[in-house]
């Protein structure tokens, strides 16, 4: 398959132009995006030269959210495939989810998903720049995000293909138990335009447990729901806490969370701690606090199943 996307970009050479549209939202120009469909140019307008993909294609290869929101707010389709047929061999690249999912863009990501996306599509392969060039991986965007570590997207595309099959997974039937405790942390908050990160979680007696871990990557994932806030991947944050030699959850306190922060550029930072209770349950203790300041700004409780096997 490989060869014929190389036959493909070989035939780019020819230095033909791609349509008006497909150049504007890569380029993140959204006055221009604006201006050519105002004029009547099709939002799905596509070319074999540049393997079928549309202008939401390349916004999101070029993590354009706000072009690619405008564009699905006007017509496109979520579900357009990339492809090349050269020489009568067809390969497959896949829908703008699939990009969406290689990169790991959570919030892109989530957008397609609210616009229709199929989160199950035929696999595809990851692609990088602007003549769709190989990037390594291939399958359903659930299998590449779980590949490339995008723990959040995972989740997101598992809560969606569950969804749509009529099942209750470990992470939509817990959004419903996270979810309130996420929005209890952030009643009261009134600022907007902010990075928030979620440390992580520890037991109060100081163990060491990947529990943590788990209960962090749902905290995000509802926190992303959310919409209110920029969220720090998870995978970002285990890099710190791998340079900080704070991998276990039980090593993370007040303290060393205000120093995550600062590191991960966040203005928020989110932490908490664990007690097991009978039956299978967890106690919550979540706090959110400024990393400048180090001052609480709210704190919340609440109980949650430890559905998950060490």
């Amino acid at each position: 398959m490989k060869k014929y996307l190389l036959l493909l970009l070989t035939a780019l050479g020819c230095g033909c132009a791609a349509p008006a549209i497909y150049n504007a939202a890569g380029q993140g120009d959204l006055a221009r995006v604006q201006a050519l469909l105002a004029s009547g140019t099709d939002p799905n307008e596509h070319t074999k030269l540049y393997a079928n993909e549309t202008a939401l294609h390349q916004a999101v290869i070029y993590s354009r959210l706000e072009v690619a929101r405008y564009l699905l707010d006007h017509g496109a389709d979520p579900n357009a495939e990339a492809s090349t047929n050269i020489l009568g061999h067809f390969s497959l690249i896949g829908t703008p989810l699939m990009y969406a999912a290689c990169k790991g863009q959570t919030a892109m990501v989530q957008l397609l998903l609210e616009r229709g996306a199929d989160p199950d599509p035929r696999p595809g392969i990851c692609v990088r720049g602007r003549y769709s060039q190989p990037d390594g991986d291939e399958g359903s965007p659930l299998q590449v995000a779980e590949k490339r570590g995008h723990t959040v997207v995972a989740q997101l595309l598992k809560s969606a293909i569950s969804s749509r099959l009529g099942l209750t997974t470990g992470t939509a039937r817990n959004a419903g138990e996270y979810g309130p405790i996420v929005g209890a942390l952030l009643k009261d908050y009134s600022g907007g335009g902010k990075t928030i990160a979620v440390a992580g979680f520890s037991y109060a007696d100081g163990r060491v447990s990947s529990d943590g871990n788990v209960v962090a990557e749902r905290v995000t994932t509802e926190l992303i729901k959310t919409k209110r806030l920029k969220v720090v991947e998870r995978k970002e944050i285990q890099k710190v806490l791998g340079e900080l030699r704070l991998q276990s959850a039980g090593a993370i306190d007040q303290a060393s969370a205000k120093k995550i922060g600062s590191m991960l550029g966040a203005d928020l930072i989110v932490i908490g701690t664990l007690a097991e209770l009978p039956g299978n349950k967890l106690e919550l203790n979540v706090r959110m606090a400024g990393v400048e300041s180090g001052e609480a700004i709210s704190a919340v409780s609440g109980h949650v199943v430890k559905d998950w096997i060490n």
